[in-house]
């Protein structure tokens, strides 16, 4: 019974001591969280405010059988975000092999670390499959998916950027950056003629932080100071 009493006086006092444990854990958690958030932020790359779109400049595909596509800047019914009034309308009349790309207006470059990218779409619950074709610091193409869009209404996607994608070289202090190359469309309907498709495009950000550059003077100590080995 000693024995007892024992135990259960030793697990009260203990009891408090591993809840404040998991409260300080839980906080450290937020605290990291919010560090994060502070570090990043979204930078818009195109929001079509300002840009002019053509079919003859800024829609390509391959003309193979019976393939048709247009594009056009619209007005009515953008995407309730960033106060946007204009975006861009996307139609093509394709099946599974078609490919249909949409050269940016401008320049989409981050100069910046990328963590993610995302872009605002009005689908049609069509089973075709968004990509940004995008070139590396290293030159090398990387197609980033943002998944079907077979969905209705307007939707966010966004999209991380893997490691495989360089953004920095080795040399910390060289400024390069990566660019958007395209936005691609494939559709994924297995019907015997092409059917007509449509989505819209709105506001394309990426959530980005500043690089690490490398401030850290490596020539001190050994005399290296009377040597003029600083940089």
């Amino acid at each position: 019974m000693k024995k007892f009493m024992s135990l259960m006086v030793l697990a009260l006092f203990l009891s408090p001591v591993f809840s404040q444990e998991g409260n300080n854990n839980g906080g450290n958690k937020h605290d990291n969280d919010s560090v994060v958030q502070q570090i990043y932020s979204e930078e818009v790359l195109e929001d079509f405010e300002s840009t002019s779109y053509s079919p003859d400049k800024n829609l390509k595909f391959d003309i193979t059988n019976q393939q048709v596509a247009d594009l056009q800047i619209r007005d009515q019914f953008p995407a309730q975000y960033n106060n946007s009034k204009k975006y861009l309308g996307v139609k093509c009349f394709g099946r599974r092999g078609d490919i249909f790309r949409i050269i940016p207006a401008k320049e989409l470059v981050i100069k910046k670390y990328c963590k993610s990218m995302s872009v605002w779409i009005y689908g049609k619950n069509f089973s075709g499959e968004l990509q940004f074709v995008v070139q590396d610091v290293e030159g090398t193409v990387h197609n980033i998916s943002f998944g079907k869009l077979n969905f209705n209404g307007w939707r966010k996607l966004t999209a991380p950027i893997r490691h495989k994608v360089k953004q920095q070289n080795e040399y910390l202090e060289q400024e390069k950056a990566f660019r958007i190359l395209y936005i691609l469309y494939k559709p994924a309907n297995d019907t015997r003629i092409p059917i007509w498709q449509y989505f819209y495009v709105d506001d394309i950000t990426a959530t980005v932080r500043d690089k690490y550059k490398d401030n850290q003077s490596d020539a001190w100590g050994m005399g290296f100071e009377n040597k003029g080995e600083t940089k």
